[in-house]
């Protein structure tokens, strides 16, 4: 089998071809726009490039002609030698993954995302870019404004604060600026192309049957749901909901040493606009649904943990009641989402619509933060009027 390594740049790519077990070695380059011919005439080989941002469409369209095509995470490149004593060429990354491929079958791969969800991940993108530029020029004219000691209420997310403005300005500032009215035009123009697609992006999650799914849950808007579907493209990557959080980075880092188990923050990993979502998610759920077995739940870690770290768990929860939603195909049960676990079995977690009798009861034993159950009392006042009234032991 061929071994084919290939760095990729904007303009030109380097590729080494390994043959009988490595003794025979080629290097050629190749300009990038050329490479999907390259491919189709290629015969069959195993290639292997590390991930950027020309890789997805590369890999496609080398699979499509009949390649294996290894797609190398940037985390992994340096423990194969990339850049190793400080080597770092172009035709020398070509080689370290040419080699890695003969020495190493099992060379991991990142998941290759399907067209459609690329198509709406692309979708997404487009939107967050829009939104943090509207964003930016929002603050710039806000912070005019302060220097001008003027104050607007409300948010900056719609028309009306471009009218809210212009108003504020020529009450207070005589009128509006050449820049100022320019900095307006602008974030009235992307407000306009951030409707645009935000509409396409409803109608998207409409027509999904999976984002029609994962909206049943109370916070889960049609860009959550977008999003959680095209991110992950396909339930099965995952094995299980704990390979879910870990992946998506909600879980703590441990630093454990000398036998002692010593955890530590929330890793700073995985993909960050998906977590974004998540926690906002969260926040709806915690604002408009307060009874909501999922939200009681974070209110008792809270009370214990503080709210910030409660959010981030009940954003963990969140994405691993998404997930096993779509695994078994089944709507939203809030009597059954706080307790909700992943299991590899045939009866799917949220397969009753109604809660069972112990779930019942334990949720409506739960009390609100701050309150004592009311069939039970203070558990410590009584511990301390218990050891009040029992005689006590002579001293010693």
């Amino acid at each position: 089998m061929k071994h084919v390594g290939i760095d990729l740049g904007a303009r030109k790519s380097h590729i080494v071809t390994l043959e009988n077990g490595g003794e025979e070695r080629r290097l050629s380059t190749v300009p990038t726009a050329e490479l999907r011919a390259l491919f189709a005439r290629m015969p069959k080989a195993r290639i292997v490039m590390e991930a950027c941002t020309q890789s997805p469409a590369l890999a496609r369209s080398a699979i499509d002609a009949g390649h294996e095509v290894i797609v190398v995470p940037g985390n992994l490149v340096r423990a194969l030698g990339v850049g190793a004593r400080g080597i770092k060429t172009d035709a020398k990354d070509a080689e370290v993954l040419a080699l890695a491929s003969l020495r190493n079958l099992d060379l991991q791969s990142v998941h290759l995302r399907s067209a459609e969800a690329q198509s709406q991940q692309e979708l997404l993108q487009a939107r967050w870019t829009l939104v943090s530029a509207r964003r930016d020029v929002a603050n710039a004219i806000k912070a005019k404004l302060r220097g001008e000691l003027i104050v607007l209420e409300g948010r900056a997310s719609s028309s009306a604060f471009v009218e809210a403005v212009r108003r504020a300005a020529l009450e207070q500032m005589g009128g509006v600026s050449l820049a100022m009215e320019t900095q307006l035009a602008t974030f009235q123009h992307l407000t306009e192309q951030i409707e645009k697609l935000t509409e396409e992006i409803d109608r998207l999650a409409e027509q999904d049957p999976v984002c029609k799914l994962l909206r049943t849950i109370p916070g889960v808007g049609p860009i959550v749901a977008l999003a959680f579907r095209s991110h992950l493209d396909t339930h099965e990557r995952f094995a299980n909901a704990d390979h879910l959080a870990s992946y998506l980075a909600l879980v703590p880092g441990e630093a454990t040493t000398g036998g002692k188990t010593k955890r530590t923050g929330t890793i700073k990993a995985g993909p960050v606009y998906l977590k974004a979502l998540l926690v906002q998610a969260v926040w709806s759920m915690w604002r408009t649904k307060p009874n909501d077995p999922l939200v009681v739940w974070g209110c008792a870690i809270a009370e214990k943990r503080g709210r910030r770290i409660a959010v981030i768990a009940m954003a963990r929860k969140l994405a691993t009641v998404m997930w096993s939603m779509w695994r078994h195909g089944v709507a939203y049960d809030a009597g059954r989402a706080s307790i909700a676990r992943a299991q590899p079995s045939s009866s799917p977690p949220f397969a009753n619509n109604a809660p069972t009798a112990a779930t019942a009861a334990r949720v409506s034993n739960k009390a609100p933060p701050g309150q004592n159950k009311p069939s039970e009392p203070n558990n410590k006042a009584s511990r301390s009027k218990n050891k009040a009234s029992s005689p006590t032991s002579p001293a010693m």
